[in-house]
């Protein structure tokens, strides 16, 4: 997480299907396969635990479990090394993958005086470097674990930025900068949002689920529709 400017207002971000197509965390695995970090079964195995989390998680009462095993895969390799496959990673898999609509909407933002901020329930090892290519503040985001000679244990380390917990780290973020949340904007694709959404003046549905929709069309929300190829303004 790196330090904000002076900003009374936040526009936050969540990642996966908000800002890149689909998870990042594997977009970032198959970059590894292709260097020969880790295998396909491994990282397929991983997409299917972190789908597991990211939509049965919070109603399933293993939580725990799923999230200690989600990073198993990791297990071993040093996070320096991760971290060092990520630029090639992102400009040949990641970028690609962002919405068009979300590097003008960020400049937006920033032009208005607002830090910008990602969200997400993904490592902080990738959610980082994708907040720092677009230009944000900064990157709320899971911790991972880490033996004392810097190798991942493959388990998260403190809580997953998943739900209500993120919204606990927003409004964390909040009461340490001095962001005026009710003057704040925030982006996700997801019901599982709703508690961050919830938590803004300014909450945008974006592509949104089925129960997010409906819920956005009741409170009033906004809601927006990106797409993959950018319609010229008028």
């Amino acid at each position: 997480m790196s330090s904000a400017s002076p900003s009374a207002e936040i526009a936050v971000f969540d990642l996966d299907n908000t800002i890149v197509r689909g998870s990042a965390v594997f977009h970032f695995g198959q970059g590894a396969v292709k260097q020969g970090v880790i295998r396909y079964r491994d990282i397929w195995s991983f997409a299917w635990q972190q789908f597991r989390f990211s939509h049965r998680g919070e109603n399933t009462g293993k939580l725990s479990d799923i999230q200690d095993r989600a990073l198993g895969i990791a297990a071993g390799h040093r996070l320096s090394d991760l971290r060092a496959l990520m630029p090639s990673i992102y400009d040949r898999y990641i970028v690609k993958r962002i919405w068009p609509q979300i590097p003008t909407l960020i400049a937006r933002h920033k032009a208005a005086g607002r830090d910008v901020w990602v969200a997400t329930a993904s490592p902080s090892l990738i959610a980082d470097y994708i907040a720092e290519r677009l230009g944000c503040a900064g990157a709320i985001a899971s911790q991972l674990e880490l033996t004392p000679t810097g190798e991942l244990t493959g388990r998260f380390a403190g809580p997953v930025r998943h739900g209500a917990q993120k919204a606990v780290a927003v409004r964390e973020l909040a009461e340490t900068h001095g962001y005026d949340l009710a003057a704040s904007y925030a982006y996700t694709d997801s019901i599982n949002d709703r508690a961050l959404l919830e938590l803004v003046g300014h909450p945008v549905a974006v592509n949104p689920d089925a129960h997010l929709r409906t819920l956005a069309v009741q409170s009033g929300w906004g809601i927006r529709r990106f797409a993959r190829r950018q319609r010229p303004e008028a």
